[in-house]
């Protein structure tokens, strides 16, 4: 795709709104998942290009620092995580239910992992509402929430004190979402009246309002998304195992994206968030692992894999960055002493170290050490 990067940020924005958010074609389909992977490579393209090539932002800014045509890119997470909850495997591609299962398992998975990146950001920025600030902050495992964290669930049916403050924590937040969403339709408004002026602070205003509302919207989804994941996870729970099931795709990070027959990437791996946030909170956890297979070790309780590094990574990371001394084999006696036989001093110190053993064995004979238990 070619233009500017906001040229090419719209049509991205156009695609989803009308080819992919609202469309006569099933979500299961052959033509809408390709349009939906080719969408999905178009944002992180765009994504690499923004924070690694332009490098519009910055870990040591705030948002007061970031240029008012750039807030449009702290969106991008958001509608990678809006995608890939829309990713799943078609009839053509994975004819057992089950496989199609996990498989869609393993993108709603990478989804809430986007949405929480959206909302870290937002976070680490100072643009996200105190509600839901507080909300992230109480997550054990900022990017794999549970229902449970997400709002208050009664821990059984009589639970009506549990249910009802459930209950008024969603009203509450679809009231804050209504009064954001009706500030930046007045915003819209006031921008559409003043197009030939150019007001960067109105701009700014727009652009913040909208990245509050989607995350809200970001809720929402997560929410939906949980549900899903729990339904389908008791479905490949009480299926039944078989030898020959196949190896699913994604779980090998050894295996090439293009053996993938969904299409996905791991790209999507690599532009996760950094391990810390601005305010240096661990926002994931870290493994190193040997080798470039099926990481084993599963974070406990929530079965989401971390981050993984092979060895050979680190190590080129660690000799890229200084940390990392260098030098060969370790040198015989043969080549020391060749390399210091034109060294007087070293020569001078050999000779005094042989002289001080000569004394020390003619002064300690051979047997005199111990003669305490002879008759």
């Amino acid at each position: 795709m070619s233009g500017t990067i906001l040229e090419q940020f719209r049509g991205i924005q156009g695609t989803i709104d009308r080819k992919l958010l609202h469309t006569q074609l099933r979500q299961d389909s052959e033509e809408y998942q390709k349009l939906l992977t080719g969408t999905i490579q178009e944002l992180l393209d765009l994504k690499s290009k923004v924070y690694h090539k332009l490098s519009l932002f910055s870990s040591n800014e705030t948002v007061e620092d970031i240029a008012t045509s750039s807030l449009l890119y702290l969106s991008l997470d958001y509608y990678l995580g809006l995608l890939c909850s829309r990713k799943q495997a078609t009839s053509n591609q994975l004819a057992n239910p089950m496989d199609k299962n996990k498989m869609r398992i393993m993108f709603l998975d990478k989804a809430i992992q986007l949405f929480m990146q959206y909302l870290s950001t937002l976070q680490d920025n100072e643009i996200l509402d105190e509600s839901i600030s507080k909300k992230i902050d109480g997550f054990e495992n900022t990017f794999m929430p549970t229902m449970d964290e997400l709002y208050a669930v009664p821990k059984h049916k009589e639970d009506l004190s549990g249910a009802q403050l459930r209950r008024q924590e969603k009203i509450e937040m679809h009231k804050q979402n209504t009064a954001v969403a009706q500030q930046l339709r007045i915003l819209e408004g006031k921008v559409s009246e003043d197009q030939e002026n150019d007001d960067d602070e109105l701009l700014r205003k727009l652009y913040l309002q909208k990245l509050k509302l989607l995350s809200y919207e970001t809720f929402d989804e997560i929410e939906k998304i949980l549900y899903e994941k729990e339904l389908l996870s008791n479905f490949v729970r009480m299926a039944p195992q078989s030898d020959n099931e196949p190896h699913l795709a994604g779980n090998d990070q050894s295996k090439s994206s293009n053996d993938d027959p969904t299409g996905y990437t791991d790209k999507l791996e690599t532009l996760n968030k950094p391990l810390l946030s601005k305010h240096g909170k661990v926002l994931r956890n870290f493994t190193l692992v040997d080798k470039r297979s099926e990481l084993k070790s599963k974070v406990k309780g929530y079965g989401q894999y971390g981050p993984t590094m092979s060895v050979e990574e680190f190590l080129e990371q660690e000799w890229e960055q200084g940390r990392v001394l260098q030098g060969g084999e370790e040198p015989t006696k043969e080549e020391i002493e060749a390399l210091n036989e034109d060294n007087m001093e070293w020569q001078d110190k050999e000779t005094y170290k042989a002289r001080e053993w000569d004394e020390f064995k003619e002064e300690n004979p051979k047997g005199s050490g111990n003669t305490m238990n002879r008759g």
